[in-house]
């Protein structure tokens, strides 16, 4: 790498520790792998940066500026800003290191390996004065070249960050809705059903107040930025609380202008609303309500009418076969010779019942044997 490529190089968060200006710009140290190598840095603070750090502790809800010592792999950076030149350079920590800020010994440093890499925060031992040079003396012993730069950071409270996170990552109600809800499209990736979303942080169990996700996450349901930031900020690994995707740092984060409308919209005691496809909402009980009283409309079914068979009217003998036609119906009348004239005036034939379908059959056969009177 060039100087003027190494002077470009821009170091991770580490936390809510964030680099904000260099102060020292980064420059290379050769790898030292047998022996101690000693290498010295001088500055002067600016009165701007003075001014910030006197500001510390004056307003608790703000940030709280610091300066700090970052030190990276440069065969590491290499390799990052191959496959993407805006990568930011990982902390790395060497073998050996010791620091002497000003003659006085930085206490807090481990003989420790790079998996214990943080930046060195040397705030307390700096002349905070703009007409004094200040000294580092940089002792170290690593196999690999170093970057090394003394940059004003930034320690962000929970609060400070979810409102800078609020200012610059912010969706807003009508980037949410074409998201996640259907328009006139048919894309598979929008909701094409309702579903209930909680107003409870899943890390907090408490309403939310802040409420975010990441830009990768493909849910609706928020948590609140300010637990969120409070519980993973002594974490290295940060993760969803809803759908536990990876999250790499704040710069991941989005504020939520449509859940924040809910929010403003419901009372504290409000737990759930019931969000559907085109994005209109309601509260649990109201969607509740409404889908009780459209199944009693469904359950009243209009009186459903029952298919007759068609009968041919042209021949009055079909309706012997039928449940109805039992009135006036035209009938044979036939007389059983068996009986005598007495037997026969004892009853009167209008008083018969209807003839049966075995009683035509057999009228059928007599008519064959032409036993039938006229």
């Amino acid at each position: 790498m060039t100087t003027a490529d190494i002077e470009k190089v821009m170091f991770c968060d580490y936390g809510l520790l964030m680099p904000k200006t260099s102060i020292v710009k980064p420059f290379s140290y050769s790898a030292s792998p047998q022996r101690l190598q000693s290498k010295m840095l001088s500055f002067k603070l600016t009165t701007d940066i003075i001014d910030l750090l006197q500001e510390n502790g004056k307003d608790s809800t703000k940030g709280q500026h610091g300066i700090h010592l970052y030190i990276a792999n440069m065969a590491s950076v290499c390799t990052e800003r191959r496959l993407n030149v805006n990568a930011s350079a990982k902390l790395y920590m060497p073998y050996r290191l010791q620091l002497k800020i000003n003659g006085a010994l930085e206490p807090t440093l481990l003989q420790a390996s790079g998996m214990y890499a943080r930046p060195i925060d040397v705030t307390s031992l700096v002349q905070q004065k703009s007409d004094y040079t200040n000294r580092i003396d940089i002792t170290y012993m690593s196999k690999h070249p170093l970057i090394i730069a003394l940059i004003l950071t930034i320690q962000h409270t929970p609060q400070s960050l979810s409102a800078h996170i609020h200012k610059s990552n912010l969706s807003t109600v009508e980037q949410v809705r074409r998201q996640f809800f259907k328009a006139q499209s048919d894309d598979d990736d929008i909701i094409d059903e309702g579903a209930l979303v909680n107003l409870k942080c899943p890390l907090g169990l408490s309403r939310i107040k802040a409420p975010c996700r990441a830009k990768q996450c493909q849910h609706l349901q928020c948590f609140d930025c300010v637990t969120f930031l409070q519980f993973y900020s002594k974490i290295a690994q940060w993760k969803c609380p809803v759908c536990s995707i990876a999250i790499k740092s704040w710069h991941d984060l989005i504020a939520d202008s449509y859940f924040e409308e809910i929010l403003q919209n419901t009372s504290e005691n409000d737990e759930q609303v019931y969000i559907d496809p085109s994005g209109d909402w309601k509260l649990k009980k109201d969607a509740e309500n409404l889908r009780i009283s459209n199944k009693e409309k469904t359950n009243k079914r209009p009186l459903e009418v029952e298919d007759v068979d068609a009968v041919d009217l042209s021949d009055l003998s079909n309706l012997r076969g039928h449940g109805f036609g039992r009135n006036k119906q035209q009938r044979t009348d036939v007389v059983d010779l068996t009986l005598d004239s007495d037997e026969d005036d004892c009853e009167d034939v209008d008083d018969l019942p209807p003839m049966t379908q075995e009683e035509i059959d057999m009228l059928d056969e007599l008519e064959t044997d032409e036993f039938v009177l006229a």
